[in-house]
């Protein structure tokens, strides 16, 4: 496969991620996320680690954004060796922006996200410190 047509599938499984995040949609999500897949980073309460399936029910419980409306995202780094992908994108919802760094795997002839470590760029974390300060 060419390397622009992986870079495509790779934006696509993000998009999918963005979208089912911010828009609620468990189902894509499910799409995108393998059903092992993990994440941590520092919340206001302490470290979190967590699944798929318990990230997708916290998500479930924050207000969606309407369907189709913009979701403010910058993809900054996609690097791709073989069959894996690391991805960085940073997005504004559930108000804060995040920063996330998505680890892809190419399985069976289709990305998905395997893993994701994430940063809070507008709260107070990581034992009160607030990022710039």
């Amino acid at each position: 496969m060419r390397v622009l047509d992986e870079l495509a599938e790779i934006k696509s499984v993000v998009n999918d991620y963005l979208q089912g995040m911010i828009y609620g949609k468990a189902e894509q999500l499910h799409g995108a996320m393998h059903e092992k897949c993990m994440q941590a980073g520092h919340m206001p309460f302490g470290l979190e680690f967590i699944s798929r399936d318990e990230f997708i029910s916290e998500i479930l419980k924050e207000k969606p954004q309407v369907p189709g409306s913009a979701i403010p995202h910058e993809i900054s780094l996609i690097d791709v060796t073989g069959d894996i992908a690391i991805v960085k994108v940073t997005d504004a919802c559930f108000g804060t922006v995040w920063t996330d760094y998505l680890t892809l795997l190419k399985h069976d002839g289709r990305w998905t996200i395997i893993m994701k470590a994430f940063y809070d760029n507008a709260r107070s974390v990581n034992g009160g410190t607030t990022p710039g300060n």
